[in-house]
């Protein structure tokens, strides 16, 4: 179909339409843009300034995020490497080496805080004590074991009857 075919009040009716539709702030961008796609060769300058500012302003954003995700990424690292140097400065570890160690024990039992991450590790580091051997001659020395070579079952008994008038002479319960 073409303009020919239309009668006049036809086409005054669509150029009034056009014109409206162009003239209105809510849709005068969306217009613009569709004459732009059937005539691609047309030059719109209003169109055109927008996009490149659109463009240029998506650029400056793009770097402004990249500059802030490189900063926020540098001030993690200061960090971890203050808590790294604070470890030292306390003596929670000795050297490089631990460091990493506590490190993999903060990620293995879910500890967060590097301190005490560092404490574990030092108190795993610790040797158990010794539990002695053999015997103690000091601890037989508190009791007299002459009865008991003489008469072990009267010693014995004597020994129960002391200890249950003891129960018997307390008056407050036991375990308390």
């Amino acid at each position: 179909m073409s303009l020919e075919d239309l009668s006049f009040e036809q086409r005054d009716e669509m150029a009034l339409l056009l014109q409206e539709l162009s003239n209105n702030p809510s849709t005068r961008k969306e217009v613009l843009r569709l004459t732009k796609k059937v005539r691609p060769d047309l030059n719109i300058p209003e169109l055109e300034i927008e996009d490149k500012v659109e463009k240029r302003a998506s650029s400056a954003e793009e770097r402004v995020q990249s500059l802030e995700s490189k900063l926020r990424e540098r001030e993690a690292l200061d960090d971890l490497k203050q808590r790294r140097e604070s470890l030292m400065k306390k003596g929670l570890i000795n050297n490089e080496e631990d460091i990493s160690e506590v490190e993999k024990i903060m990620l293995e039992k879910k500890i967060a805080d590097h301190e005490t991450a560092a404490e574990y590790f030092q108190w795993m580091k610790q040797a158990a004590e010794p539990t002695p051997t053999g015997f103690n001659p000091q601890a037989m020395s508190k009791f007299n074991l002459a009865p008991y070579w003489k008469n072990p079952r009267a010693a014995a008994q004597s020994e129960a009857v002391k200890a249950l008038a003891e129960l018997r002479k307390n008056t407050k319960p036991i375990g308390i």
